[in-house]
């Protein structure tokens, strides 16, 4: 494992890397509120609402953590020229927007989380997966293109929402490889096998086992572990392959090597966005040198940091800074009693 001296370090050059975040930009939206009776009308509860957040969602919160962490983000991708999409590119200050598109008729996807005493109700979901025309992925990749030489890794985001599709997913890592920037993608297991070459693959563990095409495994058997990572390589033709598995950490299957980083007990308030918040961590540590597995012991710090939280929460550098300090010295306090 790294040093405290190593990950504290490697968080100072974050601020000399640019990410490209490209993929499906979404609208989080949250209606916080009360629950103390059941509604006359049918048997649901009546939640009383307290307030509302609005959050970029999907790439963008990938963005969000990026800049968050200390690094720069150009983002690529597709927001309605509507309210919600206006309302997000007002919270997404300092991201380079250059590269996001605004077709006409393109709605922006919006959802819409109902949580009453920390517990999610209902998610609603406003979207149209169909609506993204050839013309304007290829506008994207343009775009791309002319970004790519100030980027040193491209963070590709994938919700299935209908901004990629296998031959433009084909092309960007094509275009990627030809500027020598890494490409990892958080992918949806139906469209992976189209990243083939990308850098790393960094599906959860359920997507891990679509894509290896096995029912289930022990989160704490290795061995099996290692065989579902060479499974995902092998199928989706990336070169390394970190998977997340909740509290049993990641598993990361390098070019040379297989291993583990321990997972970090915390309580739990919100899943949604962890996975965005980790990546966002994992491609500024690559892009600033790190191996991948020094990426994703800073990737599962923050992912850890990410589900303490209520809501999508973008974490700071400072906030993983001083998990490391902490982490530290707990261990050593533990090593001074025995």
């Amino acid at each position: 494992m790294s040093s405290t001296a190593q990950l504290l370090t490697r968080i100072r050059g974050f601020g000399q890397i640019r990410v490209g975040v490209l993929g499906d930009l979404m609208v989080d939206r949250f209606i916080y509120g009360d629950v103390q009776r059941i509604s006359p009308e049918a048997p649901v509860p009546v939640v009383r609402v307290q307030r509302r957040t609005t959050q970029p969602g999907g790439a963008a919160n990938v963005a969000c953590n990026v800049l968050s962490l200390g690094g720069q983000c150009s983002l690529f991708g597709a927001l309605g020229d509507d309210e919600a999409g206006r309302e997000v590119r007002g919270l997404l200050s300092g991201v380079d927007l250059s590269g996001v598109v605004s077709p006409s008729a393109y709605p922006s996807t919006v959802k819409t989380r109902i949580v009453a005493r920390s517990q999610h109700m209902l998610r609603i979901d406003e979207e149209d997966t169909a609506v993204l025309s050839e013309q304007y992925r290829a506008d994207l990749l343009g775009k791309l293109q002319e970004s790519l030489p100030g980027l040193q890794v491209l963070v590709v985001s994938d919700y299935a929402k209908g901004v990629l599709s296998p031959d433009f997913a084909a092309k960007l890592v094509k275009a990627c490889a030809a500027a020598g920037v890494d490409v990892i993608v958080d992918p949806k297991p139906e469209n992976a096998a189209a990243f083939a070459g990308a850098r790393v693959m960094k599906p959860n563990l359920g997507e891990a086992l679509r894509i290896a095409a096995m029912p289930s495994v022990d989160s704490a058997d290795s061995k099996a572990m290692r065989e579902v990572c060479e499974l995902v390589r092998d199928r989706t033709g990336a070169q390394e392959v970190l998977v997340t598995a909740g509290a049993r950490g990641l598993y990361v299957l390098s070019r040379d090597a297989f291993g583990h980083v321990p997972g970090h007990p915390r309580e739990v308030f919100d899943v949604a966005g962890a996975g965005d918040s980790t990546v966002a961590a994992i491609a500024l540590a690559l892009g600033s040198g790190s191996s991948l597995m020094e990426a994703a012991e800073l990737g599962n710090l923050v992912g850890s940091l990410a589900v303490g939280k209520l809501g999508v929460a973008a974490i700071s550098a400072d906030e993983l800074r001083h998990e490391i300090l902490l982490l530290d010295s707990e261990e050593a306090a533990a090593d001074g009693q025995t």
